[in-house]
């Protein structure tokens, strides 16, 4: 340890008044240590990062007019790339024939592996990882690129490191194409209480996406119940902008805390993946079902977690029916499916049942 990290621990201590060091010594859900501070000796094998995000809008395609005309309103607004979505009745086929020449753009039914769908069933972040490299392996993609979907938390320094160790990962073992993370803010985390908690998750997640390296990264309304229109749109736009203006992967290279959890979570996810093949791959899990099981019961643990920090939670207005446009809560499927459900939904449900017995 060298002299300054000496006098860092020492001055702690002092301040302990006697306490344990290792009180100090947080462990995440992804049972990675996380310390006071960090040193160069903490970093055992660094991984740079250039990626500099930009913001990718997502355009539903039905009607060519309309299409074109939106796809103009948001170049206006420095947007470059587009995530479309197509209705039934067209083909891919027939949209790039009338898009504009040298419109970057992705269609949705384009992506190698879409991973969002095990983090908003609560799978932890080495599963996610390690779940979408084997479907990579076991699935060769045989397009330019290989766009990956990527869903993102408010867990601000451990997603930053999640998106590096998977990319990381992805070029080390599952890819020789070049590689492009897609992200987006997970619902997961959101909430119906009327307060700043849902804008600042999303503020947080938008942080971590760019500093973590994703490529692009879609606009996420907090108010997740409700339809968007054309000023939340903007709103959500301008924010990611601000945002990858003075910000980028590459101003966390080096950064002792960044390098060291990275590299954390890249090791825990390629033991996993070498536990997935002796096992016979991705396939044979699912087949068994222990892929769903090892899911929930992940799952579960991060909800008592999330439960026990709430635990004396103050009674606190929610947005009501009235104000859903979309059903907020999670409807029970069978045990052999995985569960995509909010962490907020128990607080929810208590508060309304409190609310209506005051009522009663």
């Amino acid at each position: 340890m060298d002299i300054v990290a000496k006098q860092w621990k020492q001055q702690l201590q002092y301040l302990l008044e006697g306490r344990d060091y290792e009180s100090l010594i947080f462990t995440s859900a992804e049972d990675i240590p996380i310390l006071p501070f960090y040193t160069a000796e903490n970093v055992k094998s660094p991984y740079t990062i250039n990626t500099k995000t930009q913001v990718a809008v997502p355009l539903f395609i039905s009607d060519k007019e309309a299409t074109l005309k939106r796809i103009a309103f948001w170049q206006d607004q420095s947007v470059s790339f587009f995530l479309l979505d197509i209705h039934p009745k067209l083909t891919p086929k027939e949209v790039e024939e009338w898009l504009p020449a040298n419109l970057q753009y992705l269609f949705t039914n384009s992506f190698a592996i879409d991973t969002t769908i095990y983090q908003k069933a609560g799978a932890s972040m080495v599963q996610q990882i390690a779940f979408g490299v084997a479907q990579i392996k076991e699935n060769p993609h045989t397009a330019d690129v290989l766009n990956v979907k990527v869903a993102v938390g408010g867990t601000f320094l451990l997603e930053i490191a999640k998106l590096r160790a998977f990319r990381r990962l992805l070029n080390e073992q599952a890819t020789i194409l070049p590689l492009c993370l897609i992200a987006e803010v997970s619902s997961r985390g959101l909430s119906l209480l009327k307060s700043s908690y849902n804008e600042n998750y999303v503020q947080l997640a938008y942080e971590a996406a760019v500093l973590g390296g994703a490529d692009y990264l879609l606009p996420k309304n907090p108010l997740f119940f409700k339809n968007n229109n054309l000023n939340t749109e903007k709103s959500n736009v301008a924010t990611i902008q601000n945002i990858t203006a003075t910000r980028n992967a590459t101003l966390l290279n080096g950064m002792y805390a960044i390098e060291s959890l990275s590299y954390e979570m890249y090791k825990k996810a390629l033991i996993m993946l070498e536990q997935i093949t002796k096992k016979g791959g991705l396939p044979a899990i699912a087949k068994n079902f222990s892929l769903i099981k090892d899911i929930k019961q992940k799952s579960q643990r991060e909800q008592a977690l999330f439960n026990e920090q709430y635990a004396s939670l103050p009674a606190i207005d929610l947005y009501s029916r009235k104000d859903w446009d979309f059903y907020p809560f999670s409807k029970k499927k069978s045990s052999e499916v995985l569960e995509l459900k909010r962490l907020w939904e128990p607080f929810e449900k208590r508060l309304k049942q409190e609310d209506y017995d005051r009522n009663a």
